[in-house]
């Protein structure tokens, strides 16, 4: 009985002293090797200010820009095919700020300034229909980078406060649902769900105002995942009453988890009525850019903010899940985003990356790697 007792309280000393150390153990390091590099031979038209990459299949990339409102679509070997562009249909002005092109050659756009979706047949170049969103109140289309997505009879789409500009530390702390689903004719359906985690609303002064999460569906989930709480958030696309899934973010030797605003609270509008900028600095923030699930991974691409002077400035490197053995990895050679660009998807074992932002260079170009382990 003193022989079992002591081998009882053995187990449970060496649980409570190696599962502290294994929680917070560093993943595994894998290396991001570049395998080819892509120009964007730019013949047919020109985009600029890239905001979101999409792969539509195993051999096609679309792009929306906001400085020439507009999708354009470009094969994987560099080839542009047709555009979507404002002013080329009798609807006015519009801004892509949200789009969804896993239907191509009918593709879905989300528009701030008409609070509309419209549909498109890319390879007809025509406007199949337009319709209007019954926004609730106190709610609009982002200015950019709504989360959207054509459900089976509806529309999924990321609504922004209209109360408060994105400096104001109550557009987070009130801001209340996130994600908002719409019938096919646009009226509001009784079912919204996801809300900016403890950890951004509790902040009380100003935060730059970036994209602080990412969003990406697979068959019938719909995953979404804030660095802050550290945690991917997977819900039933055919139930989003449901519980969300958890999965739980790993430590990382590069990725900043923490977020910080000012010390005080700035108005944009009186920023822009002064002409003369920001009088406040706010802290930088480390974020996600991109992720991206396939049958046996999910990868998170980051965004990483540091010391310019140091070469660290808008650095990115991914993290990694394996699913069929719940395991993180990262890659250990983080690199400038500017060079390598947004992870737009993967076919088999192949990363795709795009880079248009035009920030470093006047080319655009595909970039192609693979992931490789390596031992520490």
């Amino acid at each position: 009985m003193i022989n079992r007792f002591i081998t009882i309280l053995a187990f449970f000393s060496l649980v409570a002293c190696t599962s502290p150390s294994e929680k917070d153990a560093f993943p595994d390091l894998m290396e991001l090797v570049l395998v080819d590099s892509i120009l964007v031979q730019e013949k047919n038209y020109f985009l600029n200010g890239q905001m979101e990459v999409q792969m539509v299949g195993d051999s096609l990339l679309a792009i929306s820009a906001f400085k020439t409102p507009a999708l354009g679509f470009t094969t994987t070997a560099g080839a542009q095919i047709k555009r979507i562009a404002s002013g080329d249909y009798p609807i006015g002005y519009f801004l892509p700020s949200g789009f969804d092109a896993t239907r191509y050659p009918i593709i879905y756009v989300i528009d701030n300034k008409s609070g509309s979706v419209f549909e498109f047949n890319v390879e007809e170049q025509t406007l199949v229909k337009k319709i209007k969103l019954d926004l609730p109140d106190g709610k609009k289309v982002k200015f950019a980078g709504s989360k959207f997505k054509k459900l089976k009879d509806g529309f999924l789409i990321e609504l922004a406060s209209s109360d408060y500009d994105n400096y104001d530390p109550k557009y987070y702390q009130k801001a209340g649902d996130l994600m908002y689903v719409f019938d096919e004719n646009g009226n509001q359906k009784n079912e919204s769900f996801l809300t900016y985690p403890e950890e951004i609303k509790r902040i009380t002064g100003s935060l730059a105002p970036i994209e602080y999460f990412v969003f990406t569906s697979k068959d019938e989930s719909l995953l979404f995942s804030f660095p802050y709480d550290k945690k991917i958030r997977r819900f039933d696309q055919k139930d989003l009453t449901k519980p969300a899934v958890e999965i739980e973010l790993p430590k990382s030797r590069y990725f900043d988890f923490s977020i910080t605003g000012s010390d005080e609270i700035i108005s944009f509008q009186e920023m822009f009525n002064s002409g003369k900028g920001l009088s406040v600095s706010i802290p930088s923030v480390h974020t996600f850019s991109s992720i991206q699930e396939t049958s046996s991974l999910i990868l998170l691409q980051t965004w990483m903010v540091g010391d310019e002077t140091k070469g660290l400035n808008r650095t990115t490197n991914l993290l990694v899940y394996d699913k069929k053995g719940q395991k993180w990895s990262e890659t250990s050679n983080p690199r400038n985003i500017l060079d390598i660009g947004m992870l737009a998807g993967v076919v088999n074992d192949t990363l795709y990356f795009y880079e248009g932002s035009l920030m470093n260079r006047d080319e655009k170009y595909i970039r192609k790697a693979v992931l490789r382990p390596i031992q520490e």
